[in-house]
């Protein structure tokens, strides 16, 4: 094993993870196991900033199964909102966007907990209202560090 092949930093009560590829299982055990012990250092739950580079390849049906699962692990125990930032502009990017939310849609978790955006730009009033204060400078750090485009 190579180690992780995603990048994941807490900033203030954010998670923010950037992920090259579709994540394995290990990254997802792994990366969870950091936020629920964050979270209890923390006294409260995570918020979930996820961004998918836009050379990433599609997850397929083994890598959407482990996802989900990290998805409703995430929830259950440690994480309060999430966000997954789906880069790129063009109409495969664009395709991929409506694909997730329609299976948000049809697995039944489009209930505000999990929202796909087209860049780190689009949510940061949406995190700051979650955070109950301007979340400009977390997502400028998360920028900073590699961790969002």
């Amino acid at each position: 094993m190579n180690g992780p092949t995603y990048k994941a930093e807490i900033i203030d009560r954010v998670i923010f993870t950037r992920w090259p590829n579709p994540p394995t299982k290990e990254d997802v055990t792994t990366i969870l196991a950091q936020m629920q012990d964050a979270a209890k250092r923390l006294g409260s739950n995570l918020i979930y900033v996820g961004s998918v580079s836009p050379k990433s390849k599609v997850p397929d049906a083994a890598e959407r199964a482990v996802l989900n699962q990290f998805l409703l692990d995430a929830r259950r125990t440690c994480v309060e909102q999430a966000w997954l930032i789906y880069e790129g502009t063009d109409l495969q990017h664009n395709l991929q966007r409506v694909i997730i939310s329609g299976v948000l849609i049809l697995t039944r978790t489009f209930d505000n907990f999990l929202s796909v955006a087209k860049s780190g730009d689009s949510i940061v009033k949406d995190v700051g209202t979650v955070l109950k204060k301007d979340a400009t400078p977390i997502f400028q750090m998360a920028r900073d560090k590699g961790l969002l485009a």
